[in-house]
């Protein structure tokens, strides 16, 4: 019984993503050097401590990589599932998408190197993995109406604390 359940770990991954002329910009993070997948772009990723809701790791995480606290955070329909042959194990990643108003600087962690704002295609050629795409082109549709959202997308600000 214990090991599926020893080899199942859960992280998070948050798509940051703002507006330019009413079109989505998404923040790609730049991997650092010293790290595992380093010079790969990416998203806000993180694990879930002992105890915490995986939407609160997602901003716990969000603010330690980039200084950024969203007005607006959403889980997505999606939750990204790969196999790690390094840790033995199944990862389980819910999906968020934070929206920050006007494209702001973030203050970036010794994770990464460089940011940019960028639109949905730039975005989905630089993410390696297919799950980030995924997550990327379903926050794009189900931001197209904004302010409104599909049903894809729930809006989950109200359980953020302080929010």
């Amino acid at each position: 019984m214990g090991g599926v359940e020893q080899n199942l770990r859960t992280s998070v991954s948050v798509y940051v993503f703002s507006f330019v002329h009413g079109q989505a910009r998404f923040l790609t993070l730049l991997r650092a050097p010293h790290l595992r997948l380093a010079g790969t772009w990416q998203a806000v990723h993180g694990r879930v401590h002992d105890g915490e809701k995986a939407y609160d790791a997602a901003l716990r995480e969000m603010q330690e990589e980039t200084g950024l606290r969203p007005d607006r955070f959403f889980r997505l329909d999606f939750v990204e599932l790969f196999y790690n042959e390094e840790t033995d194990a199944v990862h389980v990643i819910p999906a968020f998408a934070a929206h920050v108003p006007n494209l702001p600087r973030p203050e970036l962690s010794d994770e990464h190197t460089d940011f940019e704002w960028c639109d949905l295609d730039e975005t989905l050629s630089r993410f390696v993995w297919p799950s980030q795409r995924k997550a990327v082109q379903l926050i794009a549709d189900g931001v197209a109406p904004w302010p409104e959202t599909s049903v894809e997308l729930h809006d989950i600000t109200g359980y953020l604390g302080g929010s």
